[in-house]
């Protein structure tokens, strides 16, 4: 046994007061009495007066003495050692991943988790000093101090999460924090650690692992209405029977009973649902221990047509390139013109008007050396390109020759794509809610529409440019950050969150990357212009292939963990002795009032 407040031993003194209350004579005067009954009964209350005499056995002054051993014990806040943790500097580490809401160990295994770490921060010295952090998508330091009592408040407010643990960057962020190598850290999880620290114990909370999920959904559609695909998988080692539902906008469309072996992925086919259908979710109904990824959302990306106006002199290849694109009305106009709106993109071949259009976006070739939206710091002869890895040059060979082309200056909003001789010569951003991508060369001065990847960029092009009509990223892992795609002409834009709360977003414009994600369902972006309202939605989901598997363990880590020294800690035992000090209080009041002391 130890103790964290040793100097509270010099409170034993207190002992010598009473045991010399014992020992001093106790004040009396004489009477005379009728009977010498009393004499016998006289001489041994004169023999305990008597002052310095040996002590007797006297029960109140050992339970006066007990009582007040307890007390000082209590002072002196005991505690024994256990293999939990020690040191002056430690870091506590919660996984509050998706997973961790898993209810195979009599409880969720995140509440399991808290109730061990407010144990451990109980036993810990008074000194100690605690980094408290919690480890999800992204890791967020709760708490650094000694004081306990705010440790478990900070404890108790941290709630799990549904998106997925990434202990990686959690172990970047202590490796930056910490000056000293001697904290110990200790990461409660479900889950293994690929690289764990020297000094990390990895708590695992862990039960039967019994769960199944629906890991993705996909549709297609054709004449007789729209196909889904839902792959249900069994991540434990016992079959499953149960029903698969498929809601449509929120109704239900059709049941399945479905049957899986253990470790089994399994298909299951819905046909012939209306293609207006917006939002799909798939609820698988079990008993299982992790319900989160029982459910799944989709949202049917549609692909609205755009109208789309070309200014142009001459170019059959630009123009052969947009059309074959089925979701496109084409426009065509020989000549830049101004005041003009109504179209969705904008593509200007060498020909641009005085002030661009704010109603769509724009795609820009060869602009003239005088213009309002880029600068041109000069122009070269054409050499070998050089691209960045863009969704614009996806499938493309940009093996190709040109004549003259412009090194364009970089503005703010837009980041360059393609160099040539180190120079950018093609840029692409977002000014204001208007996407623009700019190309410094002329099409006419290339050999490019001649080869067989130019209609492949024409049409990254355009699936760029015309997801002003929809929102472009439609499902992400929850508590992700999205982009957010709004119309160039919107006025407004809300997000409304699965609980129904809606979150404005714009103005101003741009807007930043939407992080609010942390809820499972479907969010619905709102855009408003004038009288107009537009809807998009995405969908925010568990990272099944992270948090799914309940029962996965890395056996490496395993092993790594048997040979670490045990981090040890205290286990507190001042209550005891306070608990033992009040039962003696009350033993000493009943001896007391019995007489029984002598």
């Amino acid at each position: 046994m130890k103790f964290y407040s040793p100097l509270s031993f010099f409170y034993l003194l207190a002992g010598v007061p009473i045991i010399f209350m014992y020992l001093l004579k106790k004040q009396h005067k004489e009477e005379k009495v009728p009977s010498t009954y009393l004499w016998e009964k006289a001489l041994r209350d004169m023999e305990a007066n008597k002052p310095w005499q040996k002590l007797r056995k006297n029960i109140l002054l050992f339970l006066q003495l007990l009582i007040t051993l307890c007390v000082v014990l209590f002072l002196a806040n005991p505690y024994i050692l256990s293999n939990k943790a020690y040191g002056e500097n430690i870091i506590i580490m919660l996984d509050k991943s998706a997973s961790m809401q898993s209810v195979d160990v009599g409880e969720s295994r995140f509440n399991r988790a808290k109730e061990e770490i407010k144990r451990l921060i109980d036993g810990l010295s008074p000194n100690t000093y605690v980094t408290l952090m919690s480890v999800e998508n992204t890791s967020q330091i709760v708490a650094k101090t000694k004081d306990k009592g705010l440790l478990k408040r900070k404890l108790k407010e941290i709630q799990a999460g549904n998106g997925s643990d990434h202990v990686e960057e959690a172990i970047k962020v202590i490796k930056a924090m910490r000056k000293d190598k001697n904290h110990k850290i200790i990461y409660y999880t479900d889950k293994g650690v690929r690289e764990p620290l020297s000094n990390m114990v990895v708590k695992n909370i862990r039960g039967d692992g019994k769960n199944i999920a629906i890991e993705n959904i996909s549709h297609s559609i054709d004449e007789e209405g729209m196909s889904v695909l839902i792959n249900v998988t069994n991540f434990s080692d016992e079959a499953f029977k149960g029903d698969l539902f498929l809601y449509t906008d929120h109704h239900i469309f059709d049941i399945q009973a479905i049957e899986i072996k253990p470790k089994e992925k399994k298909p299951y086919y819905f046909r012939k649902i209306p293609k207006e259908v917006n939002v799909l979710k798939a609820e698988v109904d079990v008993e299982d221990s992790f319900k989160k990824d029982n459910i799944r959302y989709h949202v049917v990306h549609t692909n609205p047509s755009s109208k789309v106006l070309l200014t142009s002199k001459q170019n059959i290849f630009l123009e052969k390139a947009i059309i074959i694109n089925k979701n496109v009305t084409f426009y065509k106009a020989n000549e830049a013109l101004e005041d003009v709106s109504g179209y969705d993109l904008y593509v200007y071949d060498g020909l641009m008007p005085q002030n661009l259009p704010k109603d769509g976006n724009i795609i820009l070739f060869n602009p003239p050396t005088n213009n309002s939206i880029i600068r041109i710091k000069g122009k070269s002869q054409g050499g070998r390109f050089k691209e960045e890895n863009d969704s614009l040059f996806t499938s493309v060979d940009l093996d190709f020759t040109a004549g003259e082309v412009k090194e364009l200056m970089v503005p703010k909003w837009a980041k360059p794509i393609l160099f040539s001789q180190d120079e950018p010569i093609m840029i692409k951003g977002k000014k204001e809610n208007q996407k623009i991508v700019v190309a410094g060369f002329d099409l006419h001065d290339t050999d490019f529409p001649l080869k067989v990847d130019f209609p492949i960029f024409i049409q990254n092009l355009l699936e760029e440019a015309l997801s002003l009509n929809r929102q472009d990223e439609t499902e992400i892992v929850a508590g992700n950050p999205i982009e957010i795609d709004v119309f160039p002409k919107s006025e407004e834009a809300f997000v409304k969150s699965p609980k129904g709360e809606e979150i404005k977003i714009g103005p101003p414009f741009p807007i930043y990357p939407f992080k609010d994600t942390h809820e499972v369902g479907i969010y619905t972006i709102k855009q408003r212009y004038g009288k107009e309202e537009f809807e998009n939605y995405f969908a925010s989901n568990i990272d099944t292939k992270k948090e799914s598997n309940i029962g996965f363990v890395y056996e490496e880590n395993n092993k790594r963990e048997e040979n670490k020294d045990p981090i040890k800690a205290g286990r507190n035992l001042k209550n005891i002795f306070l608990w033992i000090g009040l039962i003696l209080l009350l033993v000493e009041w009943v001896v007391y009032h019995r007489g029984d002391s002598i």
